[in-house]
C-alpha cells in the first residue's frame, strides 16, 4: 500500500521542531542509553473539540476555551479532531507551544488524492466528469439558497451570509431542499448539505454548480492536528475514501524518555472515521466508496477501518503503536447506559460493529476499574440529546497486557458561557455548556524501555 500521497503538503514538517528525527531527551540523554528496562507512564489523549461551523452549536463561544484548555492540558499526547480550519489549528499550536513544543499537521484540500481509491468492493470508483449540481438540480439548489438567506442567514437577504445553524435549515429550508433530497442522484444535496457548516451561500453556489471535485465541507481541509511534549519524527498521512468530508489519518514516532538516559519510541496515529447516519432521508448516502450495504455510511466506515488497520501494520508491525479518534462506532452496554436514548425508552443498539471487529485485534486502552461511559451523551447540551454513545476511543497494538495504567473521561464539564436545551428540551436558553459536542477520552500507559 503507498501510505503518503507524494502532492501532500506537510503542515508542520516544514517546522525543524514538529518533524525532527532527534530523539534526544530534555535534559540532554540520547536514546540507548543507561537504565534498559526503565518505564514511564505515558499519558495520551484524544479529543474532537467540534469546531465544525454550524454543525455544533457555540462555536464562537466555545472556540477560545477550547483553545486555553488544549494548552493547559495535564497530559503528554493530544490526538485532536474538527480542527478542520488552518486558522483554528493555527492558533491551536500557538496557544499550546510551551507545553507542547512538538506538533504534526498536514494540509489537504479538494485536489489532494486518495492513498488507496477504492471502494467497499475493491474497485475503482469511476471519476467524476461534471460538478455535483447541474441543470435542473442546479435551479433546485438556487431554490434552496434563497431559502437560507431569507431565513437562516448570518448576512439577513444576502448570499454573502452562511447558515446561522444546521437546526435552522432544516426546520424553515427542508421543503425548499426537497428536489434535491428526492433526485435519483443526490451528489447535488451532499454538496449541499456537506458546504453548509462553513461556506457561504455564494460560496456553496459557485463550488456546488462549477467544481467537479466539489462536495467535501471545509474546502477538503481535514481536522487532524497532533500535538506532543516529546519529539516527533517520521511524519506520514493516510488520505482515506471519505464522502461529504475530507478524511485521513496521522502517523509520526514520539521518542518518550523512560529514564535520564534513555528514550523508547512510540508510534502515534490520529484519525476521524466517517459517522453512521440513522436518518438517511436528511443524512443519504451519496458518496462513491460504501458499495454492498443498505446503508452506505455504515459501509465507509467500515472501508475507512480496514484501510486503517492496514495501515497501521504496514508501518508499524510489531512495534508499538497508539492508535486514537473519534471512530464514530459504540459498543451497546446496557449495564453502563451505552445506547441509551437518555428518556427512558429502548435502548439504541450499537453501531460501526464492523468497524469495531476490524479493531478488535487491538487492546481498547482501559484497565480492569474503568466503567464505560458515553463519550457523545444525551446530557451534553452542544449535542442533539439522541444518544449516549461511546465512539472517542485509544487503541494499543504492540503492547504487552495491562500496559494501561488508568483511563478517564476529560473535557466533560459544563464551563462556557453559551445557549443550551431548556429543561423542557423545546427550546434553548442562556447557561454553561461544555467545549465541544464530544467528551475527550484519556489513557495512561506504560512505556518500557
Amino acid at each position: 500500500m503507498k501510505h503518503v500521497a507524494t502532492s501532500l503538503l506537510i503542515g508542520s514538517c516544514l517546522a525543524v521542531a514538529a518533524c525532527s528525527s532527534s530523539t534526544t531527551t530534555p535534559d540532554g540523554g540520547v536514546e540507548g542509553g543507561a537504565d534498559a528496562g526503565a518505564s514511564v507512564d505515558l499519558r495520551v489523549d484524544s479529543f474532537n473539540i467540534g469546531l465544525a461551523g454550524s454543525f455544533v452549536p457555540n462555536e464562537a463561544a466555545r472556540r477560545p476555551a477550547v483553545f486555553a484548555a488544549l494548552a493547559a492540558a495535564e497530559t503528554d499526547v493530544l490526538c485532536i479532531q474538527e480542527a478542520w480550519v488552518k486558522s483554528d489549528k493555527d492558533a491551536i499550536i500557538a496557544a499550546a507551544k510551551v507545553n507542547f513544543p512538538y506538533e504534526v499537521h498536514f494540509a489537504t484540500d479538494l485536489d489532494t488524492p486518495l492513498t488507496e481509491n477504492k471502494d467497499a468492493n475493491g474497485a475503482t470508483p469511476t471519476a467524476y466528469t461534471t460538478p455535483p449540481c447541474v441543470a435542473d438540480q442546479a435551479e433546485a439548489l438556487s431554490v434552496g439558497l434563497d431559502c437560507l438567506k431569507d431565513k437562516c442567514s448570518t448576512v439577513p437577504g444576502s448570499l454573502d451570509g452562511m447558515a446561522t445553524s444546521t437546526e435552522c435549515a432544516k426546520k424553515e429550508c427542508a421543503g425548499s431542499a426537497v428536489k434535491l433530497l428526492l433526485a435519483a442522484d443526490k451528489r447535488c444535496y451532499g454538496c449541499f448539505a456537506s458546504s453548509l457548516p462553513t461556506s457561504t451561500f455564494n460560496e456553496m453556489k459557485s463550488e456546488c454548480t462549477t467544481n467537479v471535485r466539489g462536495g467535501l465541507g471545509y474546502k477538503g481541509q481535514n481536522g487532524i492536528l497532533m500535538l506532543s511534549r516529546y519529539p516527533l519524527s517520521k511524519p506520514e498521512q493516510l488520505v482515506l475514501p471519505g464522502t461529504w468530508i475530507r478524511r485521513t489519518a496521522a502517523k509520526a514516532t514520539a521518542a518518550v524518555p523512560v529514564s535520564a538516559g534513555a528514550t523508547a519510541d512510540v508510534d502515534l496515529y490520529c484519525t476521524h472515521l466517517s459517522p453512521y447516519f440513522s436518518d438517511t432521508f436528511y443524512y443519504p448516502y451519496t458518496g462513491q466508496f460504501g458499495a454492498g450495504d443498505d446503508n452506505g455510511w455504515i459501509a465507509e466506515q467500515a472501508l475507512q477501518a480496514k484501510q486503517l488497520v492496514a495501515w497501521v501494520s504496514a508501518a508499524s508491525g510489531t512495534k508499538r503503536a497508539i492508535i486514537m479518534g473519534d471512530f464514530n462506532a459504540t459498543p451497546e452496554d446496557k449495564a453502563h447506559g451505552i445506547g441509551d436514548p437518555g428518556d427512558g425508552g429502548t435502548l439504541l443498539p450499537a453501531y460501526g460493529a464492523k468497524t469495531l471487529a476490524m479493531l478488535s485485534g487491538y487492546q481498547e486502552a482501559i484497565n480492569a476499574s474503568y466503567v464505560p461511559t458515553c463519550t457523545f451523551c444525551v446530557a451534553n447540551h452542544n449535542t442533539d440529546g439522541e444518544q449516549n454513545s461511546w465512539i472517542d476511543h485509544i487503541y494499543l497494538a504492540g503492547f504487552p497486557a495491562a500496559s494501561t495504567v488508568s483511563a478517564s473521561r476529560t473535557f466533560d464539564t459544563d464551563v462556557v458561557d453559551g445557549m443550551r436545551r431548556a429543561a423542557d428540551g423545546q427550546h434553548n436558553v442562556a447557561g454553561k455548556v461544555p467545549l465541544s459536542d464530544h467528551y475527550g477520552v484519556r489513557a495512561t500507559v506504560r512505556v518500557s524501555q
